[in-house]
């Protein structure tokens, strides 16, 4: 079970575009620019997971390391949960964090279906385009 704190962290990188205002995304240099929960971001630059770009106080940019592997296992497990299957597959992926963080985000959204109309997440289905979204 991945905590509130973290699965909102990784769901905020995850629903970040280049027009989001809450957390912006650069396709270019693949940075992440927000203001983040400091001792989550923390522990994942001291985990290997992020790295660092710069702060200034409150906005802080960072970068994902091993960013396509996340992406990739994020989205199996949105697309395990939009299935109704179970965590089993966990295992298998190249990251199951990320396949977990996905995964628990999913049912979280789905409890009040009302909150995917028009949500915009990589692994969700985009309502505009009936298309799985990627970032």
């Amino acid at each position: 079970m991945i905590s509130k704190k973290v699965r909102e962290f990784f769901s905020s990188l995850m629903e970040a575009s280049d027009n989001n205002s809450a957390v912006s995304f650069d396709n270019e240099t693949e940075q992440y620019k927000g203001y983040f929960n400091e001792s989550v971001v923390n522990k994942f630059i001291s985990e290997g997971l992020l790295e660092l770009v710069s702060s200034n106080g409150s906005e802080t940019c960072l970068i994902m390391n091993n960013r396509d592997d996340f992406l990739s296992g994020f989205s199996s497990g949105v697309n395990e949960a939009r299935l109704g299957r179970d965590m089993y597959y966990a295992d298998y992926n190249a990251n199951p964090f990320a396949f977990t963080v996905g995964f628990e985000h999913f049912l979280h959204m789905n409890k009040k279906p009302r909150n995917l109309i028009g949500y915009c997440c990589h692994g969700f289905i985009d309502d505009n385009t009936g298309d799985i979204h990627h970032q």
